[in-house]
């Protein structure tokens, strides 16, 4: 219809041009005044049908559009995870990797990716990035009103008008990443497109850990005289400690009653993130819970001096970073309750609102400190 449109605007405007030309001299000006207008209106028609269809076509009548099942999008976060295991280190590499898996699987006609530069409120400033992974256009965008701004600022996937998605990748570096996903020619259940997203920021965020050091065992001979520690593969330790004809002592019985009345899941972090997160990795062995945790834990050690000198020197935008930083990370891990300080340090900056900031950071620092000791006690478990 709008393609249509502009066709007869077209030929409006060229009548009225070639009128104007061979017509009589009183009409000359109002007719290319009038070419113009409609010259105009069929080049703003034009690109409003070429936008609405780059969102997404309509479907034929009485095709079926497929829906996505559970398997499906596990599928495809297996084919995400794939297309991660080869990629070089980086948000961006992630990011690209993870885009064009989502443009094929999900049948979207166009996709983008974004590196977030600087978060300064109301604004985010962004690069788009080539297929190559070189920096292209810088773009600024508002927080409050783009899809993409939104998506930054709340820590999850928006939609946009006509079906398209902007989706946040957080890396375990403390850098983001964006992509802008076309509106999907399949169809989803609610919600599940949103928990496929998440899904891939979390593979995304661990992806771009630190490779592990090579593995460790202690390795004794029969014919040596003491304990030597070599490089060996995991899992080849045959002996890890000499035998010994010691037995220890038995544990009192309040030492064992005290053990039994300990919950296994800390009720710092939620049990059902934690469980998401062994989804991804249900045999264990990328040891993707462990290496969230870690990463977590070196985020906030590298956070806790930033947030420190931004409080002592009174600079309100410096600390609303960190708590937006720390949002996000601790959500991920299940710090639901660390989250929800993060978030209420940030609204009180991002509302400039006169109230004090020292006793909603002494509860966030308060409770960053439990989340930190409870990662390190399941650590070391």
């Amino acid at each position: 219809m709008l393609f249509r449109l502009s066709r007869i605007l077209f030929w409006l405007a060229a009548i009225a041009a070639v009128t104007a030309l061979v017509g009589p001299a009183s009409l000359a000006t109002p007719l290319t005044a009038l070419a113009g207008l409609a010259l105009l209106a069929a080049y703003a028609s034009a690109r409003w049908a070429l936008q609405r269809a780059r969102h997404g076509a309509p479907v034929a009548a009485g095709v079926e559009t497929p829906v996505l099942d559970d398997a499906a999008l596990q599928d495809i976060l297996a084919r995400v995870q794939a297309a991660l295991s080869v990629v070089g280190p980086g948000i961006e590499p992630a990011a690209l990797a993870a885009a064009a898996v989502l443009r094929a699987e999900l049948g979207a006609r166009e996709t983008s990716v974004h590196r977030v530069c600087a978060v300064a409120a109301p604004f985010a400033d962004l690069v788009t990035l080539a297929a190559d992974g070189r920096p292209g256009v810088a773009h600024r965008v508002r927080l409050e009103r783009s899809p993409l701004g939104v998506a930054l600022r709340d820590g999850c996937a928006a939609q946009g008008e006509g079906g398209s998605w902007a989706i946040v990748l957080p890396g375990s570096d403390g850098t983001a990443a964006l992509i802008e996903l076309g509106a999907p020619a399949l169809q989803a259940p609610p919600g599940a497109l949103e928990a496929l997203f998440a899904a891939v920021g979390r593979l995304v965020c661990a992806a771009t850990m630190a490779p592990e050091s090579p593995q460790r065992d202690i390795l004794t001979r029969e014919d040596a005289a003491c304990a030597m520690p070599l490089q060996a593969p995991r899992g080849s330790c045959r002996t890890q400690y000499r035998q010994s004809d010691h037995s220890p002592d038995p544990l009192p019985a309040s030492a064992v009653s005290d053990l039994q009345s300990r919950t296994s899941a800390p009720a710092v972090l939620d049990a059902q993130a934690l469980a998401r997160l062994r989804e991804l990795d249900p045999k264990g062995e990328n040891k993707l819970v462990d290496r969230v945790l870690r990463a977590f834990e070196t985020s906030a050690l590298r956070l806790l001096p930033q947030l420190e000198t931004a409080r002592a020197g009174g600079d309100r935008a410096g600390v609303r970073h960190v708590a937006h930083t720390l949002k996000s990370s601790s959500a991920s891990i299940g710090a639901l309750t660390l989250s929800q300080h993060c978030a209420a340090v940030e609204t009180l900056i991002r509302e400039e609102r006169p109230d004090d900031l020292e006793a909603p950071l002494a509860a966030l620092l308060a409770e960053l400190a439990s989340v930190r000791q409870t990662i390190r006690s399941m650590l070391d478990a």
